[in-house]
């Protein structure tokens, strides 16, 4: 279920994550990731600021999708159906979520929205098996056991992909991507909050850049 989207995701090996409210900011964010050679970001679904900032987030993402509409945009921290509506109207090519909701689960498919669930055990990734998904968001990855415990997750699910994010970063995405039950990785680490606030967008695309090398030369 949801191929295509899972094809282009698996074509673009990294996925930035971001946490961004304002919309300039997101048009800058998304041209520095661009500049530094990725092909995908995900914005998340967090905020302080209740619906007023759940708005502004998906005005990025719609933002992000009509001024760099070959990006392909996911919605992050998708946590229940309001969510993946808010996702969907704005334009999100594929949605994320930590968990596995079974509720959240059951209103994408019904509305045929690419959506990749979290997974952290054996039983979720059954869950999601019986519904159809066998391409998943694996979080969080490295306390969970990192590579270790996705090459042992490959007997049991061996048609099942992951998408692992929590604790991924330069020194061990490309451990990651080698598996091979690894579709690709996502990681704020490109793109870090700290940078985001202070508006570095250089220093933002030179890690993009960073990162992108060594997934052409070796993945």
């Amino acid at each position: 279920m949801f191929e295509k989207a899972a094809e282009k995701i698996k074509n673009a090996k990294i996925i930035p994550v971001a946490k961004i409210q304002e919309k300039k900011d997101a048009i800058e964010l998304a041209r520095a990731i661009t500049n530094g050679g990725m092909k995908a970001v995900e914005i998340t679904f967090r905020t302080n600021d209740g619906e007023t900032g759940l708005e502004k987030i998906a005005g990025c993402i719609e933002s992000i999708k009509k001024e760099f509409p070959h990006i392909l945009v996911g919605a992050g921290t998708v946590i229940n159906a309001n969510l993946a509506q808010k996702a969907q109207n704005a334009g999100a090519d594929f949605l994320v979520s930590p968990g596995f909701n079974p509720k959240t689960v059951k209103w994408c498919v019904e509305h045929e929205i690419s959506f990749f669930p979290g997974v952290c055990t054996p039983g979720e990734i059954e869950q999601a098996i019986e519904v159809g998904l066998n391409f998943l968001k694996l979080f969080p990855a490295e306390v969970m056991g990192g590579t270790k415990f996705l090459k042992s997750l490959a007997g049991p699910f061996p048609q099942t992909v992951f998408i692992p994010t929590g604790g991924i970063n330069a020194e061990n995405f490309s451990s990651y991507l080698s598996c091979k039950n690894v579709g690709a990785v996502g990681g704020s680490w490109m793109c870090p909050e700290n940078l985001i606030k202070e508006k570095k967008w250089q220093e933002i695309e030179n890690l993009c850049k960073k990162a992108n090398f060594p997934c052409i030369k070796n993945c």
